[in-house]
């Protein structure tokens, strides 16, 4: 190459490097700029990325085109029937905010279009269990999975040598359970059942732990055949009816399990009965005929073995349930003079039932739910006219609605920008907002003569309430995380982009998992040991702790520790009990645990951990009150205490929700004590101000997710 040539070649390398199209924070900066909007360095930053007037900026215009088109097609009137009918008008209140935000963002090209959750390639791992699957698919959504893809994530980028090939929950089942179906002219075994007595005491056990949430029992038709069975003929009864003693069965090992508190035995509790239910069950030809009955049944079966983590299996015996209900149209409005007004209460709530054990067995395994919401036309009663069972039965069919819509709005494989995200949650907190009103109404007006601090049905919403929120912003804790791994080496994260609403989210979500912590450590006779959905809220609280303490340790200060021992102490008291299942979540956490503290010792030697500790003071500051407002450098926003939230707060009269109730003062201390507050929940959604104060940087999860 002639020198003249290198020259030219050299100039326009040079002009190249010295690109003019430089964002306004990176020509502050002195930073090399990638001209594009938003540039690579504010999104690494999390900064909104903004140039001067006459700056040529490289936009991706096919990316917009597919936003526009994919907004377009969601907003397209549909003739079928509004879900707010079925599911009432707060969740209506959040679709509709959701499209009117997509909407609202469609000029800004440098925003990434949402696809499926799903990449091509999916990730798997291979299955380590003794039986023919050749692999493991990780799902998007499930904290299973989530703790699989954290573990080994961590793993590799600190490069550290870990205990497992892939996580221990991949080793064998934890409760092997086998049964042979009987041959089909068999008559079913009645020797070994309790007596009477015993068997109503197992029943109202039953009824007890399964409270309103699961009304997979027709009381009035369970008891009638109960005494027929006991007090005729019962190998006839057995013969005659065999799908109610297969129900029967159920019952008796659920009853067994709520009460057992054995650690030594090697099956599950109840096992004995559920395997001869098991193994009486008729063939899917016969058994749909008998049709409310048999969704029963297996809806008891499948809640059984999710307990007992055969989740898999699970799941298949809820799909099928869902499939003969909806056979039989109770996904739909049943005419009440036709069927009598008992038989469609009885068809509602056997629905909405498994509508909740659908939205959290998919969630739980990460995959598509089994119905979806635009085809459900049944009614939930409206809160201020039905009993308290249905009240608190239609708030968790709602919430549980709403964490199925986190998990298909918020989890996402590609690159988001992280105002898509912001307003995505700042929707979710305003629905959040609107159920904290119906569980002000409900504490208000069904317990104000009620001596009960925390009625059953109530402590299960709130606890589903709190989960809400620790899903919705456990993406900004991972993205957050992926920065600081992939910043090793080269410093860390300003902390003065850290703007206000991240600020918000942050703090909102650190509550959230505290507050079900302490609701879980509140009365030790309340824990629920076989069921597994406290084990799975503490379980994902504690990992959204972990990650906390780790990445914003002031936030959490001088409480760190204490609230890992309060998760291990609750993990330890349900092994004690017999849940054999805990003793495997702590051992995951205490891995994970150590992995963090690996990462917290890197950086601290990397040198970097002070830009970390100082946002995190920032928080800190907020969190106990220390500091009235502060103003962000980056975004000149004021984020104002949490002691100053409500008094701050001014709605609208266009919000759906500006009609805040005033609890009487026994109902406020309630309140409080189970951290659910509307007011709270529409101030931070006011902080986090409108669409266009949101950074457009990206949260970038793609490789994690995929």
């Amino acid at each position: 190459m002639s020198p003249a040539s290198r020259a030219t070649r050299d100039s326009e390398r040079r002009k190249l490097r010295r690109t003019t199209n430089a964002c306004i924070s990176c020509r502050q900066s002195k930073i090399k700029c990638s001209g594009e909007q938003p540039c690579a360095n504010c999104q690494r930053r999390l900064m909104k990325c903004e140039y001067s007037e006459g700056t040529n900026i490289t936009v991706n215009t096919e990316s917009s085109g597919r936003q526009r088109l994919g907004s377009e097609q969601q907003s397209t009137p549909r003739s079928k029937r509004s879900r707010g009918e079925a599911f009432g008008s707060d969740d209506e209140d959040y679709n509709s905010q959701s499209v009117e935000c997509r909407s609202s963002q469609l000029h800004d090209s440098s925003e990434c279009v949402y696809t499926s959750p799903f990449t091509l390639p999916s990730t798997t791992i291979k299955n380590t269990h003794k039986n023919k699957r050749n692999w493991i698919w990780l799902a998007p959504s499930s904290t299973w999975s989530f703790t699989a893809r954290l573990t080994l994530m961590m793993a590799e980028r600190l490069q550290v040598e870990t205990p497992f090939s892939a996580p221990s929950f991949l080793n064998d089942e934890i409760y092997p359970l086998r049964w042979k179906a009987s041959t089909v002219n068999g008559q079913p075994d009645i020797s070994g059942l309790p007596s009477i007595d015993h068997a109503i005491y197992l029943f109202n056990t039953v009824k007890f732990h399964l409270g309103q949430n699961y009304q997979l029992i027709d009381e009035a038709n369970f008891v009638k055949n109960l005494e027929e069975f006991y007090y005729g003929l019962a190998s006839k009864k057995a013969a005659e009816s065999p799908l109610w003693f297969v129900q029967f069965l159920l019952v008796l090992s659920f009853g067994q399990a709520f009460l057992s508190r054995s650690k030594d035995s090697k099956e599950p509790p109840g096992a004995k009965f559920f395997v001869r239910a098991m193994a009486l069950l008729p063939e899917p030809n016969a058994l749909w005929k008998d049709s409310l009955l048999a969704i029963e049944v297996l809806a008891l079966a499948g809640l059984y073995l999710y307990s007992i983590y055969q989740r898999e299996s699970a799941q298949l015996y809820i799909a099928q349930a869902i499939r003969i209900a909806q056979l039989e149209g109770l996904h739909t409005q049943l005419p009440e003079d036709a069927l009598g007004t008992q038989a469609v209460a009885r068809c509602r709530n056997l629905w909405w039932t498994l509508y909740i054990m659908d939205r959290h067995f998919s969630c739980s395994v990460g995959v598509p739910m089994n119905t979806q919401d635009a085809d459900i036309t049944t009614m939930l009663d409206p809160p201020s006219i039905c009993s308290q069972r249905d009240a608190t039965l239609g708030l968790q069919v709602k919430l549980s609605r709403l964490l199925s819509s986190i998990i298909t709005t918020i989890y996402r494989s590609e690159k988001t920008p992280l105002g898509d995200f912001l307003t995505s949650t700042k929707s979710i907190l305003h629905t959040l907002a609107g159920h904290a009103q119906e569980i002000e109404r409900i504490t208000r007006f069904k317990f104000q003569n009620s001596v009960d601090a925390m009625p059953k049905g109530t402590r299960s919403i709130t606890l589903l309430y709190h989960q809400c929120v620790i899903m919705a912003t456990r993406p900004l804790f991972l993205s957050a995380l992926k920065q600081e791994l992939e910043s090793f080496g080269w410093g860390g994260r300003d902390p003065k982009t850290f703007s206000p609403p991240l600020k918000t989210l942050v703090e909102t979500g650190i509550k959230s998992a505290v507050k079900t912590l302490q609701i879980l450590s509140g009365d030790d006779s309340l824990l629920e040991v076989f069921l597994p959905f406290e084990l799975e809220y503490a379980y994902g609280a504690a990992i959204h702790l972990t990650m906390a303490n780790a990445l914003f340790p002031a936030v959490i200060g001088v409480d760190g520790a204490a609230r890992m021992e309060q998760t291990h102490a609750i993990l330890d008291d349900m092994f004690s009990k017999g849940n054999l299942v805990a003793e495997v979540r702590k051992a995951e956490l205490v891995h994970l645990e150590s992995l963090f503290r690996k990462f917290t010792r890197r950086v601290r030697d990397q040198d970097f951990g002070d830009s970390i500790l100082s946002t995190a003071r920032t928080l800190n500051g907020i969190l106990s009150g220390s500091i009235e407002a502060i103003i962000d450098p980056s975004t000149s926003q004021t984020f104002v205490n949490e002691s100053d939230l409500v008094s701050t707060t001014t709605l609208s009269e266009s919000q759906p929700l500006a009609s805040v109730i005033s609890d009487t003062p026994d109902n406020t201390e309630f309140l409080e004590t189970i951290g659910i507050s509307s007011d709270d929940f529409l101030s931070i959604v006011e902080l986090m101000g409108s669409e266009d104060d949101l950074p457009f940087s990206m949260l970038d999860l793609g490789q994690f997710w995929k």
